[in-house]
């Protein structure tokens, strides 16, 4: 039975991006893939991810020390409040800088997130903390639907969300704020149906684009070939044999009783 996809397959015969050597033996030793097996694309996340959280940081840092300001504006001039607008001023700086530096936390961690799509499974790489990390992997025969998700900012600039949808129980796969996810969306179906393809022409592997390797013919020795030959040969010489004398039994008559 076909597999419907939300996203229109395309002539896809290469990766997405190019990856250096480096970065391929690093995710070849991070990842559950084989050694041999093709890193087609590296997909991260759009720049929105991280402008995001460094925007709701340095907010957060303008109306603490709008606050500071306003106090000391509040508390007046009088005598031995200059001691006081200091510390007010010093703790709000403090905290800003503690927000700041906890706003290099999530972008820190964003920047470790990346999925990788495989010419077998695609790959999510998560970091939910400074500790911690997960893989989630899906094997390409399992993707039912590919959709993309986009918001006005998405459109605006150049990012959504990307759903795979797995059958049965499954749960179902989210990428966020990809750039580009129309094409990144494409090159899951074609891998997807590259990889059917192999299945069913019973090669393990794919060929990704190029063209597929010929079915050798079984290697015949020319003297068995010969001995078979002979063989034969000397089968039909037997039967032919045996059907003329069963012939010419049956030609002879018995002797007449006188």
């Amino acid at each position: 039975m076909p597999v419907e996809m939300t996203a229109s397959a395309s002539c896809y015969n290469g990766p997405h991006m190019q990856i250096s050597d480096q970065d391929n033996q690093r995710l070849h030793r991070k990842l559950p893939i084989d050694d041999d097996e093709t890193i087609l694309g590296v997909y991260r996340h759009h720049w929105f991810a991280y402008a995001s959280n460094w925007v709701l940081g340095i907010v957060i840092v303008i109306i603490i020390m709008a606050l500071a300001v306003a106090l000391t504006s509040i508390a007046g001039s009088g005598a031995g409040m200059d001691q006081y607008k200091g510390v007010i001023i010093g703790i709000a700086a403090g905290f800003s800088v503690l927000i700041l530096l906890g706003t290099c936390v999530p972008v820190y961690l964003r920047s470790q997130e990346q999925v990788v799509l495989t010419e077998e499974a695609l790959l999510q790489m998560l970091q939910p903390s400074l500790f911690a990390s997960k893989i989630d992997q899906i094997n390409l025969q399992h993707i039912t639907d590919v959709s993309v998700r986009q918001g006005f900012m998405g459109t605006l600039l150049g990012y959504g969300h990307i759903t795979v949808e797995t059958p049965g129980e499954q749960d179902n796969y989210e990428f966020y704020m990809l750039p580009d996810p129309h094409q990144v969306a494409k090159a899951i179906v074609s891998a997807h149906e590259n990889y059917n393809a192999a299945l069913q022409a019973g090669r393990i592997r794919t060929t990704l684009g190029e063209a597929p390797a010929a079915t050798e013919a079984p290697q015949i020795d020319p003297q068995q070939y010969q001995q078979f030959l002979e063989y034969q040969r000397m089968v039909e010489q037997q039967k032919r044999e045996a059907q003329a004398g069963q012939q010419a039994d049956g030609g002879e008559q018995p002797p007449s009783r006188t």
